[in-house]
């Protein structure tokens, strides 16, 4: 209701009598009308506050954000009281769109820091959208998927709608202009005292900053993508102190730091750690640990193992994008190059996967081709202990071979982590249906119905992988091997309870000199001390180029000569 077009004898900040004008009609306003009419104006008010106040993250909610001032509240009140009623109704849409927005950025920054530990990147996280829905729905189900798609639209138009009735109350709903007028005043004045804060304007400068700082970096990303430090040493000498060896990459996935460290999963893990040492240890082997810094949060494993094999920080959709369009050289490319057989193991791929010619892989296995007759655990395609045996049936089992190079994927500590599978004699493997009965009893639901259970799982299911390795390691294991063992990234946030991004790093070897060419500072054993050296993942390429492009190790068994 706007008085002062609806009646032009009351002034522009209103009288004790009050009126208004409906279809031609002038009616008196009681003191009871009054009163209602003002309790809807500060309803309103008080929905266009927590647009603006409301935090972007899950753990700033149990703050005091609700006595903080956003000065962008009174300044909005004000503009839309005093404005010329000429622009009255594109400044409400306006004003309702901009809030809108707020909410839509800070709902969005709140799943990405719920998830990835890192606040909303428009520019790359829309593009991996059809890739969360189809995983909602592997994981869910279709009609999930669907209750979300819907859920968000309903709820998106709910907030548009009391927005923009919100605004409109502000706006034109005020039965006295001088109340109002005095309001924005009075909060413009608290605005100034410590309560006061511009977070709205700082947060949309924030988004724009990253925006513009994305567009700049991917021009200096583009530029590193040409660059190799390593293009005057010849492809075949590139990883000459390794000739011969199996080399091993294995990804265990979500093993980040948390794992090690949070008190409701470390004792399980570290305990497992500790016997993988020992167990290996016994078949012949040393390892050394490190921690590396992940491109990645949660999930996208598909970024860690890129950053790994090329070298560069690739820790968006759009960087790897760029990446397999480039002519980069990879990891994958050096070993090809020198003599080695390039094989990827990626169990959860299931269809065709056309960036993998990039990277310089002779043979990809996946989860078409690895010969898995049993049921999936719900999100996961197949047992850990099935993907380790298929590969050493199908590459390390053969005889008069080349060298294998292999990058494995290992994806039972997916999530939602369960069910879990379970360990088999590798005998009994055979096509996998013996995991059809091998593997834990519990549902999602029922895991997932009580918090304490889903971190109980996670424990498990990490435990699952490295149990899982060191039976493989230990039963496989020769000579001629080196295996580096690591994690792709944390679990989601919710789960990892940290901002951290490091995941462990293991590298296993029966000649120590193998493991003494990596260089100093890594921690002896299994497990990773809390100043064990901290590299980016991105690193590791130059590391191994560095520690063996010359033959600096010498022996006497053929497996590892020049």
């Amino acid at each position: 209701m706007d008085l002062a077009r609806a009646n032009p004898s009351v002034n522009w900040f209103g009288t004790s009598r009050l009126t208004d004008v409906t279809n031609g009609e002038i009616t008196m306003l009681t003191t009871k009308d009054t009163a209602v009419q003002l309790l809807k104006w500060v309803f309103s008010l008080c929905v266009v506050f927590v647009a603006m106040a409301a935090p972007n993250r899950l753990e700033a909610f149990q703050g005091r954000w609700l006595l903080s001032l956003p000065i962008e509240l009174p300044v909005l009140i004000l503009t839309l009281i005093l404005a010329p009623l000429s622009i009255r109704s594109t400044l409400r849409f306006t004003a309702t769109l901009a809030l809108a927005l707020l909410i839509l950025f800070k709902a969005a920054d709140i799943a990405t820091y719920f998830a990835f530990a890192r606040p909303f990147n428009p520019s790359a996280d829309l593009t991996m959208l059809p890739i969360a829905l189809e995983t909602l729905s592997q994981t869910n189900g279709l009609w999930m998927v669907i209750g979300i798609i819907v859920g968000f639209f309903v709820v998106l138009s709910i907030i548009a709608t009391a927005l923009f009735a919100a605004v409109g109350a502000v706006q034109s709903g005020m039965p006295q202009r001088a109340i109002g007028v005095s309001v924005g005043l009075a909060l413009i004045v608290a605005g100034l005292t410590p309560i006061g804060n511009t977070n709205p304007t700082s947060f949309i400068g924030d988004h724009v900053t990253r925006f513009k700082e994305g567009l700049r970096t991917a021009d200096r990303f583009r530029a590193a993508l040409v660059e190799d430090e390593f293009s005057n040493i010849p492809a075949d000498r590139r990883l000459a102190g390794l000739a011969g060896l199996d080399v091993i990459l294995v990804f265990v996935e979500s093993y980040g730091r948390s794992a090690l460290d949070q008190p409701d999963y470390a004792p399980v893990v570290r305990a497992r750690l500790q016997q993988f040492e020992r167990v290996v240890g016994a078949a012949g082997f040393s390892a050394r640990s490190a921690w590396l810094t992940s491109p990645t949060y949660g999930g996208e494993s598909y970024l860690a193992h890129s950053t790994i094999v090329s070298g560069v920080w690739v820790d968006n959709q759009k960087r790897y994008a760029e990446l397999v369009k480039s002519q980069r050289r990879t990891l994958i490319g050096d070993f090809r190059d020198g003599g080695w057989r390039t094989v990827a193991v990626m169990p959860q791929i299931t269809r065709a996967w056309s960036e993998g010619a990039f990277f310089g892989y002779r043979q990809i296995y996946d989860a078409t081709n690895l010969g898995y007759a049993g049921q999936p655990f719900t999100y996961m395609t197949m047992a850990d202990q099935f993907v380790l045996a298929s590969f050493h049936a199908k590459e390390l089992a053969k005889i008069d071979r080349q060298p294998v190079m292999a990058e494995i994927a290992l994806i039972s500590s997916h999530h939602p982590w369960t069910p879990i599978p379970k360990i088999v004699p590798w005998d009994h493997i055979g096509d996998g249906v013996v995991f059809n009965t091998a593997r834990t009893t519990e549902t999602v639901d029922e895991v997932w119905s009580t918090p304490q259970r889903v971190g109980q799982y996670y424990a498990m299911s990490i435990d699952y992988s490295l149990e899982t390795l060191m039976s493989f390691i230990s039963t496989f294991g020769r000579d001629d091997m080196l295996f580096i063992v690591l994690g792709d990234h944390q679990a989601a946030g919710f789960m990892s309870r940290s901002d951290a991004r490091e995941v462990p790093v293991h590298i296993i070897a029966r000649d120590s000199r193998i493991l003494a060419a990596m260089g100093t500072g890594w921690t002896e054993g299994m497990t990773p001390s809390a100043d064990s050296p901290i590299a980016p993942m991105s690193s590791m390429r130059s590391r191994f180029i560095q520690a063996f492009a010359k033959p600096q190790i010498t022996s006497t068994s053929q497996a590892i000569a020049p």
